[in-house]
């Protein structure tokens, strides 16, 4: 959607973390002054997992996607992916990162904090503009091609 429409997009690993990798956090105030200066934008899309980050941005937006997969694809996604932020480190050091992003990210459904299903439910139901829940590969592949035609959610 980025590419296709010429909006900004934001990864919340990389406002969240340093570009040194997951071990280290970036500070409170450098975070909010980046969310802050993403408000400010026209238009811009925001990805990633980190509840109180979305809870900070959902009141300057007009859209939300909410991808509730199933485990199995989300696993299946991380495996593809991997670590976002692993730039700079060695074959041994990405599998643990990998390993330990895959046993957080497992932990999704049954956490309690900010970075749990529950708290995104919360935020979905929660939001009072345009919503999507898409909770399949096949739902996306149709809002994709069937209902988000020239940058309009049908």
């Amino acid at each position: 959607m980025s590419k296709k429409l010429n909006i900004p997009l934001f990864h919340m690993d990389a406002i969240r973390w340093d570009q040194r990798g997951y071990e280290i956090r970036r500070s409170v105030a450098d975070i909010s002054k980046d969310l802050d200066a993403i408000k400010k934008q026209d238009q811009w899309i925001l990805e990633g997992v980190f509840g109180k980050m979305e809870d900070v941005c959902l009141p300057f937006s007009t859209l939300l996607i909410w991808l509730d997969l199933p485990w199995k694809d989300c696993k299946q996604n991380l495996l593809f992916l991997g670590p976002q932020l692993d730039d700079h480190l060695n074959p041994s050091e990405k599998e643990r990162a990998l390993t330990k992003l895959i046993e957080w990210a497992s932990e999704h459904e049954f956490r309690e904090d900010a970075n749990s299903w529950g708290f995104f439910n919360t935020l979905y139901r929660n939001f009072k503009n345009k919503k999507v829940c898409l909770r399949s590969r096949e739902d996306i592949m149709s809002f994709l091609h069937d209902d988000y035609r020239d940058g309009k959610v049908s």
